[in-house]
C-alpha cells in the first residue's frame, strides 16, 4: 500500500512538469505579408545557406527552425563541395546536411531543397547547384565535370556573388562583361540564374546581365552564422531572400518558377525585379481609402493611402499637374496608413476631376539604376 501511494504521488507531478517543458520550447513565426500576384503564390525562399557540414556554424536542424520562425517557405542547403573545415569531425557525405534538414522539416512545413556549392577561385567563381539528387557524384575538383553532372541530375545552376572579393572583369565599351569561363557555361546551357544580391551586397551589373541574357535573378542570405547574429529581428530586419511566384507551395512548383524567371529579390526595404511583377505587388499592397473627395475650393486636403504589406514604400514625384499641387515625397510604412496632401493651384477651380498623380517608387528597382514608375488615381470634386 505504501509503494502504491508513492507511485501515485510521483505520477501526479510528471504531467505539469512535462507541460512546463513544452511551453518553454514553443516559438512563434513571423508571417511576411507580401501579396500573391498574377494567379501565383508568393513564396519566400533562401537558396544559399550553410551548415557545420561545410563552413557554417550551425547544425542543419537550426536552419529549418530559423526559416520557419522568420516566415520563409523554402530554403536550400548548399554546403561547399571543396571547402569543409569541419571534415575532421564529420563523416564525408555531401548529402548528409540535406538529409538531416529534410527529415526535421516535416514538423515545420518548410520545403528543403538539396543543393551544393562549387567553390572555385574567380574565374570561374562559386556556383550553387539546386535540386540535385546525389551530391556525392559531384565530388571532383573539375568544376566543369561537377556542373555537367549536376545538370544531368536536373540542377538549376546559380552563379553566386559574382563580385565577391572584387574580381577584375573584362570591359567592352566601358561595360563589365564575363570571363570566357562564364561565357562557355552559358553557351552550353549550364547557367540558369545569377545571385544579384548576396547578404546585403547588391550587384547592378549582375542584374543587367540577367536582363540581357534572360537569366533568373536571385537574392540570398549566404548565411553561415545563426541568423540572429547577422540580422536584428527586434528592428524588423529580415534576411535577404528570393520571392518566387509559384503555382503552389511545392518543390516542383518552385523549380518550374525559377526556370520560368518568375522571381523578385527582397533585401532590406528594397525589391528588385521586372516592372510586371513589381507593379503587381505595389498595386495589390495599396488601398486608397477615399476614391472620391468633396472639398471646398482653395483648401489643402488629404487622401489616405493604406499599405497592407510588410514592404515600406518610398515615393517621389515624377511629374506635375497643371491644376493641383501634391506631396512630392510620400512614405508608406508597412501595414500602416499615410496621408498624401493635395491643393488646387487656383482658388476658383471647381468641378469634377479624376486626378492622376505620377510617382516613382524609389525602393522598387526595375532596371539597374531605375525605379518603378506608377500613378495614383483619385476622383475629386471641388465645390
Amino acid at each position: 500500500m505504501k509503494k502504491l501511494n508513492q507511485i501515485t504521488f510521483i505520477s501526479v507531478f510528471i504531467i505539469p512538469l512535462f507541460s512546463i517543458q513544452l511551453t518553454a520550447q514553443s516559438i512563434s513565426r513571423k508571417e511576411i505579408k507580401i501579396p500573391d500576384i498574377l494567379g501565383f503564390k508568393t513564396l519566400k525562399c533562401d537558396f544559399h545557406t550553410h551548415t557545420i557540414f561545410s563552413d557554417g556554424d550551425v547544425w542543419p536542424t537550426i536552419r529549418v527552425s530559423e526559416a520557419w520562425k522568420e516566415g520563409l517557405d523554402a530554403i536550400a542547403i548548399t554546403d561547399h563541395l571543396e571547402y569543409r573545415p569541419h571534415q575532421g569531425d564529420l563523416v564525408k557525405n555531401f548529402n548528409r546536411s540535406y538529409e538531416i534538414a529534410k527529415e526535421y522539416s516535416k514538423d515545420f512545413g518548410i520545403i528543403v531543397i538539396k543543393g551544393i556549392e562549387i567553390t572555385q577561385a574567380m574565374p570561374p567563381g562559386h556556383f550553387n547547384l539546386l535540386f540535385i539528387k546525389d551530391a556525392n557524384l559531384l565530388d571532383t575538383l573539375d568544376y566543369n565535370a561537377a556542373i555537367k553532372e549536376g545538370k544531368k541530375q536536373g540542377a538549376f545552376i546559380q552563379w553566386n556573388h559574382p563580385f565577391w572579393k572584387n574580381p577584375v572583369f573584362p570591359r567592352v565599351n566601358s561595360k563589365v562583361e564575363w570571363f570566357k569561363q562564364q561565357k562557355e557555361l552559358y553557351e552550353n546551357g549550364l547557367l540558369d540564374g545569377i545571385e544579384i544580391v548576396n547578404e546585403r551586397d547588391y550587384y547592378p551589373d549582375a542584374f543587367r546581365w540577367c536582363k540581357e541574357k534572360n537569366l533568373t535573378i536571385l537574392g540570398n542570405s549566404d548565411i553561415h552564422l545563426p541568423t540572429g547574429y547577422f540580422y536584428d529581428f527586434s528592428k524588423d530586419q529580415h534576411r535577404t531572400m528570393t520571392l518566387v511566384f509559384a503555382e503552389n507551395k511545392s518543390e516542383e512548383a518552385i523549380k518550374e518558377a525559377l526556370t520560368a524567371h518568375r522571381t523578385v529579390v527582397f533585401f532590406s526595404d528594397t525589391l528588385i525585379g521586372s516592372d510586371r511583377f513589381l507593379r503587381e505587388i505595389f498595386n495589390k499592397s495599396i488601398t486608397i481609402n477615399e476614391a472620391k473627395l468633396e472639398k471646398e475650393k482653395g483648401k489643402l486636403f488629404y487622401i489616405m493611402i493604406t499599405n497592407n504589406s510588410d514592404i515600406p514604400y518610398s515615393l517621389i514625384a515624377n511629374g506635375i499637374d497643371k491644376d493641383f499641387e501634391f506631396s512630392t515625397d510620400v512614405y508608406l510604412p508597412a501595414r500602416s496608413t499615410a496621408r498624401l496632401g493635395i491643393k488646387p493651384k487656383k482658388d476658383d477651380f471647381v468641378g469634377m476631376r479624376n486626378l492622376i498623380l505620377p510617382y516613382k517608387v524609389k525602393n522598387l528597382i526595375t532596371e539597374p539604376f531605375e525605379s518603378l514608375k506608377m500613378e495614383i488615381s483619385v476622383g475629386i470634386e471641388m465645390k
